[in-house]
């Protein structure tokens, strides 16, 4: 069986392919929650009042194609009234691409909704209907001190059917999901999400999770499925992620996020043996940005970030969320650990733009001839990275490095046009370098115990850069040859290395 994740974002196709499901929605108050014994919620201060703060949502668009005829697709969320003068909250993606936005009260009036603002990125939106009624609203709950195992709801309008209630428990907390967020083609890549098995289904998207306090304690956004319905396995935005992105949006429009200029990947814990730092935990960082608060401080590509903020990089920290939810125009300590020394940074934190969180590049390099030396403990072939070698490759001037131009193991991490930086953090900014280092290390009595070396490269498909740990045999202590002493590069054997070219 083939699961998938999936926004809980109904279209009006599902729900002809998905009537059968329909025979689990009970009625109780004109709704029951699944597992529920009896018409009693248990939830404090009853199920009624938080039934009438949610409504549904109601997108009509129009695509492109269907421009001349006037063809109309309508598909259907939930959002929750956070404010009695109508600002109402629900997920982007549920609002993306609309004409209009209808929304449907508890007592079925209609309004036509205004966006007040949005956030793709944490996949929060903000809307505002104008009414002379007082309307309900919902409490938020601390989601910092929500617990694994807590009991909660789940309200919101599947397959378009109305408002329905379920039932489960938050079954995780801090769940990183960027990696599957980003296959969706939808924001949420800087959340860190609750998870719950409440049931979810298409259209559950943008209505809230609460507690057994009657609280919000998050917004349903996304579930895993089989293709057909939830698995069991939903994901929330917590509420104190919700109520900061709120009022960016209130306040100004959109979200202010805080900036250091860097990029970060996981250290994954072969790299963090190769590099002898045992059990320590902490994150790679991959790209800094010129001129950016964390450049003018000192931090460099390579560094092993450990601490933001007096805050540990744990093993499961969404790290992009952390770097977004730092204090704004704040003097933050930050730690790192270079050459196996750690080292404290006092950092600036400023504002990032939609420019600082995204980078272009080109993933067709065209085909050339490149001379590689291959070099047998590394089953690599390098050579110098030329201006030519940059322009193929689409390599920044301010990588520098030896260009990897052969790998023999297919199964390996590496790929040509990677450029390695380091050798166990000793710097390389050519193949001399890296001789150089290789060399050193072969008589390293534990490295050649281990066989292992943790290479840090910049990847020019990605365009970030990461640790990868290779095997490292060296038959014997490779010596220099005269190319290296500013010769011609010629086919020396002497030296274990050997001139071939190859084909990309």
């Amino acid at each position: 069986m083939n699961f998938k994740f999936v926004i809980a974002k109904s279209a009006a196709a599902k729900k002809q392919r998905l009537a059968f499901l329909v025979a689990f929605f009970l009625l109780a108050f004109g709704v029951q929650a699944s597992g529920a014994s009896s018409g009693r919620s248990g939830v404090k201060g009853g199920i009624q009042h938080l039934i009438n703060c949610v409504v549904d949502v109601i997108v009509s668009d129009q695509n492109p194609s269907d421009r001349a005829n006037g063809k109309k697709e309508s598909s259907d969320g939930a959002g929750f009234i956070i404010d009695e003068n109508g600002y109402i909250v629900t997920n982007c993606h549920v609002i993306d691409s609309a004409d209009k936005i209808k929304i449907v009260l508890y007592d079925g009036s209609e309004y036509i909704a205004k966006v007040i603002g949005k956030d793709e990125r944490s996949d929060i939106a903000l809307l505002k209907i104008e009414t002379d009624l007082k309307l309900p609203k919902v409490q938020f709950a601390d989601s910092d001190k929500a617990e694994i195992g807590e009991p909660v709801i789940a309200i919101g309008n599947p397959f378009g059917f109305g408002k329905t209630v379920t039932s489960g428990i938050i079954s995780y907390k801090g769940r990183n999901l960027s990696s599957q967020i980003a296959e969706l083609g939808t924001g949420g890549d800087l959340v860190s999400y609750l998870q719950t098995d409440a049931a979810v289904n298409y259209g559950n998207s943008g209505g809230p999770l609460i507690t057994y306090n009657g609280e919000v304690v998050g917004m349903i956004t996304v579930f895993f499925s089989d293709g057909a319905h939830s698995a069991g396995i939903n994901f929330a935005i917590p509420s104190n992620m919700l109520k900061k992105v709120i009022r960016e949006l209130r306040d100004h429009g959109k979200m202010q996020r805080s900036w250091l200029g860097i990029e970060v990947s996981p250290l994954r814990k072969k790299a963090a043996k190769a590099l002898g730092l045992g059990k320590q935990y902490g994150c790679v960082i991959s790209k800094v940005k010129k001129n950016s608060p964390a450049a003018v401080a000192g931090i460099q590509i390579g560094d092993i970030l450990t601490s933001l903020n007096d805050e540990a990089i744990t093993e499961n920290a969404n790290l992009e969320f952390v770097l977004s939810s730092l204090p704004i125009g704040r003097i933050i300590p930050v730690q790192i650990i270079r050459n196996k020394t750690v080292m404290k940074f006092s950092v600036k934190v400023g504002v990032g733009n939609d420019d600082d969180f995204h980078y272009d590049y080109d993933d067709s390099p065209e085909k050339m001839e490149i001379p590689y030396e291959k070099i047998d403990g590394l089953e690599l072939g390098i050579t110098e990275l030329t201006q030519e070698l940059r322009k193929s490759f689409d390599i920044p001037e301010n990588i520098n490095g030896a260009l990897i131009s052969y790998v023999e193991n297919p199964q390996s991490d590496l790929a040509v046009g990677d450029v390695i930086l380091t050798v166990n953090q000793a710097e390389v900014s050519n193949v001399l370098d890296l001789k150089n280092e290789l060399r050193k290390l072969s008589q390293n009595p534990a490295i050649r115990e281990d066989k292992e070396l943790a290479l840090y490269i910049f990847d020019p498909q990605s365009r970030k850069s990461d640790y990868v740990v290779v095997n490292f045999n060296p038959i014997e202590t490779p010596t220099l040859s005269e190319s290296d002493r500013g010769g011609v590069i010629e086919n020396n054997k002497e030296d274990g290395f050997k001139v071939k070219w190859r084909q990309i």
